[in-house]
């Protein structure tokens, strides 16, 4: 397709059958929708196994608020158009009262392993540049806080093989209605959701980790993990009610969710500009549901992806300037860069600005080491992002998010990664290449309990 996708996400204003079949298959946890309840657009072929998901209209602005007005809510679908559909797309954008917009559903893929190298290092070289013996002694090892995997599956039982032995809640993991047969949840084949949940443990290990098993979907002529923006929002639909239980029955709700995967290329999108794109636009539902999650009080972690000049993943097909895209560039996540054992940036570690927030990266993390054995290194940002985020769970575990004090909140969280980093080799302030300096879990463990409301 010459202008975009053809796989579309359409935006639906609320109707009571929309609503009704998005509770009933949040119920069911099923995925069907009733053909005879789909708009009957002659420019779009509906994707039946997609059930409405809704996304919280703008009553939805404080922590404290958890219980939305459907009616002020919007419902998303999911379908296919043809080449020569765009124009009839463009129409209905514009003509049609009932669509309030028409995105683009574009590819994701995991951070990939970027050859070369051999590792530099191994998980106990990180775990001392962590200083986790220092943040333990101060009671943080995530203990009690639920960290999710939104990546490939992850398999618990190599985990303890290879001395990881996180909790697990089944309970709270999800996974698409694409998962091939036989990918159960917490036992999902060994591969980069396995080595990035080892990675979250380095610095958490008492962690509950939920298996967000969102790359399942096997697109014509796509990398074997993959998969679509559209089940992402209903990752982050899952996530979203999951906080808002917990936290409606008093139960502890500190959330930190890990995403080691991205969009590598402009050419999966419609083009910057374009009221679909994803990359450049704010308002892309997904882009949008991250920022309720993070105003429900989930810290989410985004890795920057492999795109940097001096060693560009296969995928970002040459483009290497301004390709952190979409959500991993989101102000109100923790995008990460990647450094090895030696602190010097990765080459493969993409280079800001973002296309969503300029000033990212926020913090590099630790990557290019031996650590899970899924791999010869566990590697790219796709094993920074999960060292820090084992750093912010392992904070979260004397830091519990609290909807009431701001002092706990994810805006809080980035803040004192961002005073605790530690300055590059060239750099103070804030870099494209590092973001605000090393994450250091010596400064946090030494400067606990933090007490200073974010700015």
């Amino acid at each position: 397709m010459t202008n975009g996708p053809s796989r579309v996400i359409v935006e639906m204003k609320y109707t009571n059958n929309l609503h009704e079949a998005s509770e009933a298959a949040g119920l069911s946890g099923e995925s069907l929708f009733p053909s005879n309840l789909t708009p009957n657009f002659n420019w779009i072929e509906w994707d039946d196994a997609f059930a409405p998901v809704s996304i919280p209209g703008d009553d939805v602005t404080e922590q404290s608020t958890f219980a939305p007005d459907p009616t002020n809510a919007t419902y998303l679908l999911r379908g296919t158009v043809a080449d020569n559909s765009q124009s009839a797309l463009e129409a209905a954008m514009k003509n049609n009262q009932s669509i309030v917009g028409v995105y683009a559903d574009c590819e994701i893929q995991s951070c990939p392993i970027c050859p070369g190298d051999p590792p530099s290092g191994n998980d106990g070289d990180i775990e001392n540049l962590l200083c986790v013996p220092d943040l333990q002694n101060q009671g943080m090892d995530g203990n009690g806080v639920l960290v999710a995997i939104v990546d490939t599956g992850v398999n618990i039982t190599y985990l303890n093989s290879v001395g990881k032995y996180p909790a697990f809640n089944l309970g709270l993991s999800w996974k698409p209605s694409t998962t091939p047969p036989g990918h159960m949840l917490g036992s999902m084949p060994v591969d980069h959701g396995t080595m990035v949940a080892f990675d979250a443990c380095i610095a958490a290990p008492n962690c509950t980790i939920l298996d967000i098993a969102l790359l399942q979907t096997r697109l014509s002529g796509s990398s074997p993990m993959s998969g679509t923006l559209s089940d992402a929002v209903l990752a982050y639909s899952h996530l979203l009610n999951t906080m808002q239980a917990r936290i409606e029955s008093g139960k502890d709700c500190s959330l930190v969710v890990n995403n080691s995967w991205g969009m590598y290329h402009p050419s999966w999108d419609f083009p910057a500009g374009h009221p679909g794109n994803y990359s450049d636009n704010p308002s892309h539902p997904f882009n949008r549901i991250v920022g309720v999650l993070e105003g429900a009080g989930a810290d989410i972690l985004f890795a920057a992806g492999n795109c940097g000049a001096d060693c560009p993943a296969s995928g970002c097909g040459g483009v290497t300037t301004k390709a952190i895209y979409g959500a991993n560039s989101h102000p109100q996540v923790t995008c990460v860069a990647g450094v090895d054992v030696n602190k010097d940036r990765v080459g493969y570690s993409s280079i800001g600005p973002g296309r969503l927030a300029s000033d990212k990266p926020d913090i590099s993390g630790y990557t290019h080491f031996k650590g899970s054995k899924v791999y010869p290194a566990d590697s790219g940002t796709s094993a920074a992002a999960p060292v820090v985020a084992g750093v912010v769970a392992a904070l979260r575990s004397q830091m519990p998010q609290d909807p009431t004090d701001p002092n706990t909140s994810p805006a809080a969280v980035r803040k004192i990664l961002r005073d605790t980093a530690e300055a590059s080799h060239s750099h103070s302030g804030h870099s494209a290449k590092y973001g605000w300096g090393i994450v250091n879990g010596c400064n946090i463990a030494a400067k606990f309990p933090f007490t200073e409301t974010p700015a």
